[in-house]
């Protein structure tokens, strides 16, 4: 009985985990001051500015004033989107 309890309760905790992973990159192609990245890790990136950014992934492209993706976006980039700023820094949602 207790096997059975033990191994329901590790099913169940499997199937949470499962779910609250979330997907680590972003598929597709991403653009950045001429350089191509295929499927970028989610995170922030640091970036020379100007900051020119060809989107063709399937998730959102910050860039901030600052370095670290500190300051104010200075652009929000969707997916299928192109956009030319200043920037320190860009955030790969």
């Amino acid at each position: 009985m207790r096997r059975r309890i033990f191994a329901t309760f590790l099913l169940a905790a499997a199937g949470l985990f499962a779910l609250a992973v979330p997907a680590q990159a972003a598929s597709g192609v991403l653009v950045v001051n001429g350089v191509p990245y295929e499927d970028p890790q989610r995170g922030c990136y640091p970036a020379t500015s100007p900051v020119s950014v060809e989107n063709f992934t399937d998730s959102t492209v910050l860039v901030h004033a600052a370095a670290d993706c500190q300051g104010p976006v200075t652009a929000e980039v969707e997916p299928g989107q192109s956009a030319g700023t200043f920037g320190g820094s860009y955030f790969v949602a």
